[in-house]
């Protein structure tokens, strides 16, 4: 497999002496005499109108215990203390000077400073957090380059780390893309996983987007990029990627998180007038200023933004133990067969699958399924088994996506359903 695992840890630990090769959204607006401050509608820092818009969706006075990872020059941090009371606040990185900075900057009493990689932060030091801040970085977190097909295919051997990604694709019913090669955002997803089972309460995130749209009334003007797929962001010293931010929806949906997503531009409104639409259309900067405003208000909108949520009777459910009782498996199988599932089947060659459903021709008979073929009342799904007392699934490594998403507990199909 040629798919090969890019991270930025090396550059970060040993090689950064500045972040002003990429300026940040956060970091934009951060001095008070910046030009950007002045074509918004309320003159004010990332963080301040990061924290007003945040109150639309959390009780942030019972907010108590924040974390930022990767935090950058403490920029968003600093105005989030300043906005609001805070008891305990950590500030988590891997690279020391910007931790460094950050102390600088925070002279502040219930903030801590930790110098680690999150993906091997010990769990306990999420405990009783209320609130996880990732602000434009998930780019930076691990990216699997040039992903094959042979990641989807249950019948092909990998190497190592490679079957631990592909079950962490098959846990969540990650579906293959379109095309091929594709990079995959597995160290944002795993850093995502890691709150989510850690019952953080409210988790932000924010990166550029290779999903990212644009309003219509915009679209004349503003140009962004948005592949479907993570991109590759050439940066000096480095590289980062974009992020596919319905992959991370998939991930904490499934455990128990429903979502706030737009582009920052929600939380950052602008005065889109003449002057400014002069300069989105023009097709070269007059001057340095319009130059920063014009990739100032493509970032608005390139940058998209995901607010989780953790909603505690879905949460109670993603976190149920199966039972194995097979009750979910006695509905039509070939019913909830999708596109996606027969194009994966044609590729990994699984004609017993493929064969089942063409002999059986379910069809509606008014009140229940039955096969075109014999007339006789379809009975749930043929690869359903049993082991004893509990029942198993014979193609459960390729199964369709309707299983993958399916969680105990969350329908009246299953015996723990919470009703």
């Amino acid at each position: 497999m040629a798919c090969k695992l890019y991270t930025t840890k090396d550059y970060y630990e040993i090689s950064v002496e500045t972040l002003g090769w990429e300026l940040t959204v956060c970091n934009a607006l951060y001095p008070e005499g910046s030009p950007l401050r002045r074509i918004l509608k309320k003159n004010a820092t990332y963080g301040r109108l990061l924290s007003a818009y945040l109150r639309r969706f959390i009780p942030m006075d019972e907010v108590k215990r924040v974390i930022e990872i990767g935090g950058g020059y403490g920029f968003l941090m600093k105005d989030l203390l300043e906005e609001n009371r805070f008891a305990r606040g950590v500030m988590l990185d891997v690279s020391p000077y910007l931790l460094q900075k950050q102390r600088e900057l925070l002279r502040h009493p219930c903030v801590e400073f930790l110098q680690e990689d999150f993906l091997e932060t010990d769990p306990a030091v999420l405990e009783g957090m209320d609130l996880a801040v990732l602000n434009e970085n998930l780019g930076d977190f691990p990216v699997l380059t040039g992903v094959g097909r042979e990641l989807f295919s249950a019948e092909e051997p990998l190497e190592e780390p490679l079957p631990v990604v592909r079950e962490f694709l098959w846990r969540y019913a990650i579906q293959p893309p379109g095309t091929f090669p594709f990079n995959l955002n597995i160290g944002a997803l795993k850093a995502v996983e890691k709150l989510c089972l850690a019952k953080t309460p409210y988790i932000f995130l924010s990166e550029h987007s290779c999903e990212a749209s644009v309003p219509e009334p915009f679209r004349s003007s503003v140009r962004v990029s948005a592949p479907g797929m993570p991109e590759r962001i050439r940066l000096h010293g480095h590289d980062e990627h974009t992020v596919k931010f319905s992959h991370i929806e998939t991930v904490s949906r499934a455990l128990g998180y429903t979502s706030v997503r737009g582009p920052i531009a929600d939380f950052i409104p602008f005065d889109f007038d003449e002057r400014i639409r002069v300069i989105m259309k023009s097709p070269f900067a007059y001057k340095d200023e319009h130059e920063v405003v014009r990739h100032f208000v493509e970032d608005l909108y390139q940058y998209e933004y995901l607010l989780l949520i953790r909603d505690e009777k879905a949460a109670s459910a993603a976190g149920t133990s199966c039972r194995r009782c097979g009750k979910c498996c006695l509905t039509d199988f070939t019913a909830y067969v999708t596109a996606e599932d027969l194009a994966r089947w044609r590729r990994e060659g699984r004609q017993d699958i493929l064969g089942m459903i063409e002999r059986e021709h379910a069809v509606w008979a008014g009140d229940r399924l039955v096969s075109s073929e014999s007339g006789k009342h379809v009975r749930g799904c043929p690869f359903l088994t049993w082991e004893g007392d509990h029942s198993t699934c014979t193609i459960y490594e390729t199964r369709p996506g309707v299983c993958r998403r399916f969680r105990p507990a969350s329908s009246t199909l299953c015996s723990l359903s919470l009703r």
